[in-house]
């Protein structure tokens, strides 16, 4: 099936994995993180006893005036439930709107009082998730992003490389967050990349068996750059609904299937506070992950994938037929493409 999403992946990064390449890696070698959107009542509900049964831990963006207030929505028992079980909380914004359509007191609210609206109940958020995956190469946007967080995320790319070295098309050598004439970088600790894999599921109209398979591939992708336990290149995965009632994308029983696959796989769950950035050398990296020398895994053939379009800065999608789609059109308005 041809990928029809707007990932960037001109390098290409999965083609070619070989039984061979994916046996022999050593546990420190692969690592995943989850990001839980919008914080969703579904994902406390279905996905949280899930992570629990394999002691995975994810970052769940919430957004702070849709707790307790909206339907379908978490609210602060429970996400100060997730917080005390070691889960990871990041801000996703105040009321979830385009950061770019707003004036910079407006901005400053969005995106400074969501911090203070975590830090209020006891959290004390590390990272920001820019709604609608726009704002990030925006200076004025990224300069208050910055003041308040260490790290911003934003779709939508299958591997983050930590060394901002793996999207040449885009000539990064590093992960400095500014170019020598001002503008942001395409990826920076404040432009961290991830994957929605809810919206590929819709987009190419995966069957759960595909979205399965398709899962395992982007996972295993990392599995190239990654040496003797150094974590160079992550896939960051991010979900939305697991398992709602109502048009949700992700059900359970494929997540449950994806969990245990990583499980199995020995894969290393991590959050996005567990990075850090070197400020000298201006590269991202993953605290105290420490390999185990001697352990291997199963072997895990990973067929190769057409390379998909790649992403602009502002994340636009060619022209695809939804069906009058209901699922799709909600999701490329979360995602901000037409």
């Amino acid at each position: 099936m041809a990928f029809l999403s707007v990932l960037s992946y001109e390098h290409n990064v999965v083609s070619g994995l070989s039984t061979k390449s994916a046996e022999n890696k050593k546990i420190g070698d692969k690592a995943i993180i989850f990001i839980f959107s919008d914080g969703l009542k579904s994902q406390f509900t279905n996905a949280k006893p899930i992570l629990d049964k394999y002691g995975f831990k994810g970052t769940f963006d919430v957004v702070c005036n849709y707790v307790g207030k909206k339907n379908g929505y978490m609210d602060w028992n429970e996400i100060k439930a997730l917080h005390d079980d070691g889960h990871d909380i990041g801000s996703h914004s105040m009321s979830h709107v385009r950061l770019t359509e707003l004036s910079k007191a407006s901005i400053e609210y969005e995106v400074g009082k969501s911090k203070k609206c975590l830090d209020d109940h006891g959290i004390d958020p590390k990272s920001f998730e820019y709604p609608f995956s726009t704002g990030s190469d925006d200076k004025a946007i990224v300069d208050i992003v910055a003041k308040h967080y260490d790290f911003a995320t934003r779709g939508n790319d299958p591997l983050m490389f930590l060394r901002c070295d793996g999207m040449k098309q885009y000539g990064q050598k590093d992960c400095k967050t500014f170019t020598d004439n001002g503008t942001p970088t395409y990826t920076n600790k404040y432009s961290i990349r991830n994957l929605s894999h809810d919206f590929e599921i819709v987009e190419n109209s995966y069957s759960d068996s595909q979205a399965l398979q398709r899962f395992i591939d982007v996972v295993n992708s990392q599995l190239k750059y990654n040496k003797k336990g150094t974590i160079n290149a992550i896939p960051i995965i991010m979900y939305h609904d697991v398992g709602g009632e109502k048009n949700s994308v992700t059900d359970i029983d494929l997540f449950q299937n994806e969990m245990k696959y990583l499980h199995d796989h020995k894969f290393n769950v991590i959050t996005i506070s567990d990075l850090a950035y070197n400020e000298k050398d201006n590269y991202l990296y993953v605290k105290d992950l420490i390999p185990e020398k001697e352990l291997a895994v199963e072997n895990v053939t990973t067929p190769a994938i057409e390379p998909t379009v790649n992403v602009t800065t502002n994340v636009t999608t060619p022209a695809i037929p939804t069906g009058g789609n209901p699922i799709l059109e909600a999701l490329k308005q979360l995602f901000g493409l037409k």
